[in-house]
């Protein structure tokens, strides 16, 4: 009994040390009830999230604070310490929904090449190659076309600078610069790979991006995207390693900017975009892709085709391009160009008079034409009477050519760039 009236004497003291009988009363009025206790439970989340980010700012603060030692390191680890904040406020942001009609009227959203069909601003574009195939011959014609607004493969260019990641050493690509006729501007910025040794990728890309804001420019190269992204054996042929280098660039075109960027394709080539060395995802990633190759057969050395798959109607599924004095010209789709190679060669062999007139037999040995391209030509010059024929078309007297009186040339080639009598131009 003592004892039970010591314990309820502690009891009744109790309530006074808490604050008293009142105080306890009202406690419960300000507990949650069932129906709101997930937006209280919200709010928790919330206060610890943004414990988390404060403790990883004053980390990042730290570390800048007491950097005494390689600079690149210490961007690195800044660099991963603020991934975490970084995802977290993309997380947040809004979504907003565009109907069919906004999209329609927005005037920012419009398409607006660099070079129509192949570079487009706010795009990425890949462009693969063998090794010494001419892909950075091709893109420095391109962006020196570029640099003053000029024609390039027949088609009008955006006037822009030009930012160029190179993993060329300075000494070679000094020459590329030379012959690109680039050497000397003001509008050409170059940053080699020796010298983003140690920087991360992101650190690098987005260096180059500010570059081109500085700058105004609009179009970005990355020559090649593996050597700067640090993708070394297996990790070019991951997905994810590859989906994660692109992200850089994919922000890039984010904010208005024209992308070039290239890889090299396989020894055993394959249908493009399928061609490149590595992750198919590079390809999946990108809005235009374009495989430069060796045209089929026998061609000259300063020809290729230019094959392309591609996000805009605007692009032409193939085109063959001829280097000339006066830089890249398009000849036209590969067999139709080929095609007029043979025209021309067959015209040029056929004999002024007719005493000389040759065979279709004749005409094939020596122009080293197809049999069957080569009496398709011979048709077609005979409609545009740019050839005359004799003989019977039997065994004994053949059907015999040779230029007719009072043609004129159908194709002249001056410093490269193709002209015709009137009909359409390559």
């Amino acid at each position: 009994m003592p004892a039970f009236n010591q314990s309820s004497r502690s009891f009744s003291q109790r309530p006074e040390a808490a604050g008293g009988i009142a105080y306890i009363s009202q406690i419960p009025e300000g507990w949650p009830r069932i129906n709101n206790i997930a937006h209280y439970v919200g709010i928790v989340r919330l206060k610890a999230q943004l414990r988390r980010r404060i403790f990883t700012a004053q980390a990042i603060l730290e570390t800048a604070l007491g950097a005494n030692g390689n600079a690149s390191e210490v961007l690195g680890e800044i660099s991963s310490l603020s991934a975490q904040l970084r995802e977290e406020v993309g997380q947040r942001q809004i979504l907003r929904f565009m109907s069919g009609a906004e999209i329609a009227m927005a005037v920012d959203k419009q398409t607006e090449w660099i070079v129509p069909g192949f570079v487009v601003r706010g795009g990425i574009t890949e462009l693969g190659a063998k090794v010494k195939a001419g892909k950075t011959t091709l893109i420095m014609k391109l962006v020196r076309a570029a640099a003053d607004g000029l024609d390039f493969l027949g088609k009008p260019t955006l006037k822009t600078p030009t930012v160029y990641l190179t993993e060329q050493p300075a000494v070679s690509f000094r020459q590329a610069m030379e012959r690109a006729d680039l050497l000397g501007r003001d509008d050409f910025h170059v940053l080699f790979h020796n010298d983003t040794r140690g920087t991360p990728w992101p650190l690098v890309a987005s260096a180059a991006v500010e570059e081109c804001k500085r700058e105004g420019a609009f179009l970005l190269v990355v020559d090649t995207l593996p050597q700067f992204a640090g993708l070394k054996g297996d990790s070019e042929n991951n997905s994810g390693d590859a989906l994660t280098a692109m992200e850089p660039l994919s922000r890039a075109a984010a904010e208005g900017i024209g992308i070039i960027l290239t890889r090299h394709e396989r020894k055993s080539g394959g249908e493009v975009g399928d061609s490149g060395r590595g992750s198919s995802a590079f390809a999946g990633a990108v809005d235009i892709v374009l495989s430069l190759r060796k045209p089929v057969g026998n061609s000259k050395k300063t020809q290729r085709v230019l094959q392309a798959l591609s996000r805009f109607s605007d692009t032409p599924p193939e085109l063959l391009i001829e280097l000339t004095d006066n830089g890249y010209i398009a000849l036209g789709e590969p067999q139709a160009a080929a095609f007029r190679e043979a025209k021309d060669s067959i015209f040029a062999i056929a004999p002024e008079a007719e005493t000389e007139a040759m065979t279709l037999k004749e005409i094939t040995e020596t122009s080293d034409v197809p049999r069957s391209t080569a009496q398709r030509a011979v048709e077609e010059l005979l409609q545009e009477e740019l050839l005359s024929k004799m003989g019977e078309g039997k065994r004994n007297s053949p059907y015999r050519y040779f230029k007719a009186e009072n043609r004129s040339c159908p194709i002249s080639n001056t410093k490269g760039q193709r002209e015709t009598d009137g009909r359409s131009q390559a």
